[in-house]
């Protein structure tokens, strides 16, 4: 996923009630399929250009 940085990833996990859900873990690290996190990239809200909103 090119367009969305680990940061924006972290916020979003941390903000986003749609931000889907960890499938394993490998010691302290969350594991996530990539599909999932496609699908919710692809199906999230995007602000106005120029805006710093979420919704």
């Amino acid at each position: 996923m090119p367009d969305i940085t680990v940061s924006a990833l972290r916020y979003a996990r941390a903000n986003d009630h749609d931000f889907p859900g960890p499938v394993d873990k490998r010691g302290v690290e969350l594991l996530y399929r990539v599909g999932d996190l496609k699908r919710w990239a692809r199906n999230r809200p995007r602000a106005a250009s120029g805006t710093t909103d979420l919704h």
